[in-house]
């Protein structure tokens, strides 16, 4: 049996006694950096974004880019601002990225800039969502993961995939 048709439940059920009905979801698929998808095949990642500063087997314990939970090797390739998470079979995913003045690169949602400079208002207004603390998960509609956003000061400061145990 799918684990995530086993999680999911799990997952809402412990939403629902704190008192949330319902997660708020996002197309992850209009994701962009530079205009591309937030998934990629390792080839075009290094012709546009050059030799990564590091490349290692993050062997996460659990979750959709395990080894061990899927049964496929996995590999981050880290930049100065960005992380991809993948392998050649399933492409990369930018797994987290920290949205800082110095930036060269332009992250959009539905054509809508995300940067240092987006405040709470604002990303309430492009994700229409309420957002009350320092993090904001919003889910990937019809599925189990999701993606995280932090804000230090009133400002968006970094994006992470997530998926579930």
């Amino acid at each position: 049996m799918n684990l995530r048709i086993l999680i999911l439940p799990l997952i809402l059920l412990v939403f629902n006694l704190h008192g949330q009905g319902k997660f708020d979801t996002v197309d992850g698929f209009s994701f962009r950096i530079d205009g591309m998808s937030f998934t990629l095949k390792r080839e075009v990642i290094l012709k546009k974004f050059g030799k990564p500063l590091k490349v290692f087997e993050p062997n996460y314990e659990c979750g959709f880019l395990s080894e061990s939970e899927q049964g496929k090797k996995y590999y981050s390739l880290v930049y100065k601002h960005f992380k991809f998470t993948g392998n050649n079979k399933e492409g990369y995913l930018l797994e987290e990225i920290l949205l800082e003045p110095a930036l060269p690169n332009k992250v959009t949602f539905k054509s809508k800039a995300l940067s240092h400079k987006t405040t709470v208002k604002e990303f309430e207004a492009i994700f229409g969502v309420k957002i009350s603390g320092s993090e904001k998960v919003l889910y990937n509609k019809g599925a189990d993961d999701a993606f995280v956003f932090t804000f230090i000061k009133g400002r968006l400061v970094k994006i992470e995939y997530w998926s579930p145990c």
